[in-house]
């Protein structure tokens, strides 16, 4: 064999530049998909570690005293509330513990985050309808608060538009501008809710379509929250100047943590974790340990929004109850 065949032998044993980068780039791709890839709920059981044995049992715990501090929540609206406020106010305060049964069922199957992410942004979406009724009923209706403030102007500078609104005219509500104000909260659960429904039939149908298009989606699911959040905001500014003592603002502030801690800030900590090296291969990977950390400070949260919230709603009606048992008492003895 002389030189030029052996040289030729070489050029052909030896791979070509292009063909090393594909094959970089497809354990690249593979890496990454062994780091992001959710595992099925028999690779999860059969490769759990001792961190998810242990966050599985600090999440049922949580979950159960979230549970705990809802029934005695609940037992006190059932007893000191009347008809018309006891519905809608037993059911704001049911959106605590279902979003820390969503979480915990994200830790139990990990696969299911998105649709459990999904009920965790239905329960504010759903909550702010909810939430406005049970404004209206403070003061018996639209039509009696019409008459009960006696005309007087409302400012239009809440947050979250306070900057953007400050050339806005004061307005005198009247039955048609309630009426536009209840369009915008209650445009959430029509318009979040279709907008959800697409994104988890792409997720679970057609990831690499889901990836692409996901971005779309964010500037209606943004500006459907401002609306409703704005509307609510100066629906709570009207109503607290006839009930000032209801807590209004209070009330308001745990709904729009449900917002903040289950969306806003799951999303900022879900890109800030991939930063610091969690887990190992597949199954029991990144992804995995990223959100059982996520969810584990999300339950811990509901707990404590749970509490805030039982004592925002202890108010108005309790005091009126026991002064109505005292008169009976009395007239008793």
């Amino acid at each position: 064999m002389n030189a030029s065949d052996e040289w030729t032998l070489v050029e052909q044993t030896e791979p070509a530049p292009q063909e090393v980068e594909m094959e970089m780039a497809m354990e690249k791709n593979g890496s990454s998909m062994s780091l992001r890839t959710h595992p099925t709920v028999a690779e999860y059981y059969g490769n759990m570690t001792a961190f998810l044995s242990l966050a599985i049992f600090i999440a049922s715990l949580l979950t159960i005293l979230n549970i705990c501090i809802y029934s005695t929540t609940v037992s006190r609206l059932r007893r000191h509330l009347n008809k018309p406020l006891r519905t809608p106010s037993i059911l704001m305060v049911s959106l605590y513990p279902i979003i820390s049964l969503a979480a915990l069922a994200t830790i139990l199957v990990p696969y299911s985050w998105f649709i459990c992410h999904t009920v965790m942004h239905v329960m504010f979406m759903v909550g702010g309808p909810i939430f406005r009724t049970l404004l209206f009923r403070y003061v018996d209706s639209e039509q009696n608060y019409v008459k009960e403030s006696g005309g007087e102007a409302v400012q239009l500078t809440t947050p979250p538009c306070c900057c953007w609104c400050l050339c806005l005219p004061m307005v005198v509500p009247t039955k048609a501008k309630l009426c536009i104000s209840r369009y915008m909260v209650w445009q959430m659960p029509f318009w979040q809710g279709s907008i959800m429904l697409v994104m988890n039939i792409l997720y679970y149908r057609d990831i690499q379509l889901y990836h692409q298009v996901m971005y779309f989606f964010i500037p209606f699911i943004i500006s459907s929250i401002v609306l409703g959040v704005w509307s609510l905001q100066i629906t709570v500014r009207m109503i607290t100047k006839l009930r000032g003592d209801y807590q209004l603002r209070k009330k308001m502030f745990c709904l729009q943590l449900v917002v903040m801690l289950c969306k806003l800030q799951y999303l900022v900590l879900y890109d800030q974790l991939d930063g610091i090296k969690m887990g190992g291969e597949y199954p029991i990977n990144h992804t995995v340990y990223k959100q059982t950390i996520i969810n584990i400070l999300i339950l811990v949260e509901m707990v404590l929004v749970s509490m805030m919230a039982q004592s925002a709603y202890r108010t108005p009606i309790q005091v009126q109850v026991d002064e109505v048992n005292k008169d009976k008492e009395i007239t008793r003895i």
